[in-house]
């Protein structure tokens, strides 16, 4: 059977993962992908050259053209309203079910299952490799199994069936290597190569969904981290940089290792099986001199470190990260002393704590005590980086609130969100956190933070002594009545001349915009559109789990 999936915004290895799974076992895999340029969900957003080049019409069309069994949509929740958009346009002319699957729907299950009639079929929770494979293996049968555990059904007669998830995938290195082949028609992989060598992460962010996918594999009494061998990753980067002669990696695992021994014995292997110039992620409770010393001696160009939030108390209590001041300050001492170069991520507008009453009752902050505490946590962090030597970047982004994630109570508890905006984030409707993310409600509120955001990061450009200038004269003051965009716009390009990460991102840029005009390519911007007769009903699952016969138009129920 042919399973079609969607991508829209950037590389996608769990696509990945899903393909080489079934391709392994006879099934047809094709990706149809939409670069959403200038809108891509990500980093970069300019609203009217993205609607100049925008191309859904043909992401539908070549969708269609497929002739699919199954179609099926990764989403992440800032997606998910393009997603489900594309999804019920697709049924609107073509007779096929649909399956959503990554971590928005498995946040927010019913949200996306129950919100209309005919849109999503199915759902896919936890991990889908062995889930899918079931559900094609039936549909190549032409009868769906309505009992495959890890996923959801809504039939035609409304009646949801949820299935229990299975154990996670303990054995790693018993799955087949990611198929890097469905996007390389679309992805530049020369420029750089994706890499994500674990699944799962040890601690707990309550910002971060991979939080709750941590609690629900201690539900399914699984491994909160689950790592592939250092044999089995560098065979995989091995067959992939030799065909797509990439050059350099990206390893794209919230921290890179939770395992000391690993990183060391994996990095002592990589300077001189590898050799390629790379950049991982870390926490500063992982930040060993060993490990940094063998990262540093394979090649790392830069290690990305979140710090989150300078307030000890709110990082501990709202954000449930148990280091201290001290802890980040031992780390960046090792940094600096092995001569590491290394970058710190920083969310601005975490929820502030409440203030005790005398009687015991709490009670939020009013909205002058919560600007002035966000000037107080800044202007600490802007302290601790003055004298910082190998800092390069620092990476200031909008809080945003992710479904089922616990900083959602903390946000209501300070009356930064509502039963509303909850509503609104299960919608995905909130922004993305490169953009005014969950602060965009407030004006007052966000203008202030995106002023710190732009002192942040001008003060990866400037000396030591550049950036005592800058706090001790004030200067950062001008950013709150400047215009912002203007001042993000020219620092980020900036940022594209010596930063690797983002040279590539901008030479990405100018591959895909290049793209739109191949006329080999399948979304060829002047790609003649064609027009679809529109069914009269669409399609939804049968209650007997039959699908009939294939057609042009998708699957005919009644025959």
């Amino acid at each position: 059977m042919k399973c079609v999936f969607v991508a829209i915004g950037w590389e996608n290895i769990a696509l990945q993962a899903l393909s080489a799974m079934l391709k392994k076992h006879g099934h047809e895999v094709e990706l149809v992908y939409d670069q959403s340029l200038f809108d891509d969900k990500n980093y970069l957003c300019i609203k009217w050259l993205h609607r100049l080049l925008a191309q859904r019409d043909l992401v539908l069309q070549r969708i269609i053209e497929l002739e699919p069994d199954l179609v099926g949509f990764h989403v992440q929740t800032i997606q998910y309203q393009e997603m489900r958009s594309l999804a019920e346009d697709l049924k609107k002319y073509y007779r096929v079910p649909v399956i959503f699957g990554g971590i928005h729907p498995h946040s927010a299950p019913e949200e996306v299952l129950l919100s209309d009639s005919s849109t999503v079929d199915m759902i896919c929770m936890s991990e889908g490799e062995y889930p899918l494979l079931e559900l094609c293996n039936s549909i190549d049968k032409k009868q769906i199994d309505y009992s495959v555990r890890n996923i959801w059904f809504r039939l035609e007669n409304g009646k949801l069936i949820k299935n229990e998830c299975r154990p996670l995938i303990e054995d790693l290195n018993s799955l087949p290597t990611i198929d890097k082949e469905l996007f390389a028609p679309h992805v530049p992989l020369a420029y750089s190569y994706l890499s994500c060598p674990a699944r799962g992460c040890p601690y707990d962010c309550s910002y971060c969904s991979l939080s709750f996918l941590g609690k629900e594999a201690k539900r399914l009494k699984g491994k909160r981290v689950r790592q592939q061998s250092p044999d089995t990753l560098i065979d995989e980067i091995k067959t992939h940089i030799t065909k797509y002669k990439s050059e350099w990696i990206d390893f794209r695992q919230p921290v890179m290792s939770a395992n000391e021994e690993w990183t060391i014995e994996f990095f002592n292997r990589y300077k001189t099986e590898i050799k390629l110039p790379f950049r991982c992620f870390s926490h500063p409770l992982l930040i060993t001199e060993p490990s940094v010393r063998a990262m540093k001696e394979a090649g790392c160009f830069a290690i990305q470190i979140g710090i989150e939030c300078w307030d000890e108390k709110v990082r501990n209590i709202v954000v449930n990260r148990i280091e201290s001041n001290e802890d980040i300050q031992k780390a960046t001492d090792i940094l600096e002393r092995v001569g590491q170069y290394y970058a710190y991520d920083y969310i601005l507008g975490l929820p502030r704590l409440p203030k005790a009453a005398q009687d015991g009752s709490v009670f939020p902050l009013s909205e002058d005590e919560t600007i002035e505490s966000f000037r107080k946590e800044l202007m600490g962090f802007a302290e601790f980086i003055q004298p910082l030597k190998y800092c390069y970047r620092i990476a200031p982004f909008m809080i945003s609130y992710m479904p089922s994630t616990e900083l959602i109570k903390h946000g209501m508890n300070c009356g930064d969100l509502n039963e509303r905006e909850v509503r609104r984030l299960q919608e995905g409707l909130h922004d993305n956190y490169m953009a005014g993310g969950s602060v965009v409600i407030d004006q007052k509120r966000l203008r202030l933070l995106n002023g710190y955001r732009v002192m942040f990061r001008l003060m990866s450009f400037l000396s030591p002594a550049a950036r005592r200038k800058l706090i001790n004269m004030k200067v950062y003051k001008i950013f709150w009545m400047a215009p912002f965009r203007l001042f993000i716009t020219i620092l980020d390009l900036m940022i594209a001349i010596r930063d690797k990460d983002a040279a590539t991102y901008a030479k990405n840029y100018w591959w895909w915009f290049r793209k739109r005009f191949d006329k080999n390519y399948h979304l060829y911007y002047l790609k003649k559109r064609r027009k679809f007769e529109e069914l009269n009903v669409p399609f939804q699952l049968p209650t007997n789990g039959m699908l009939g016969t294939k057609t042009k138009n998708g699957w005919d129920l009644k025959t």
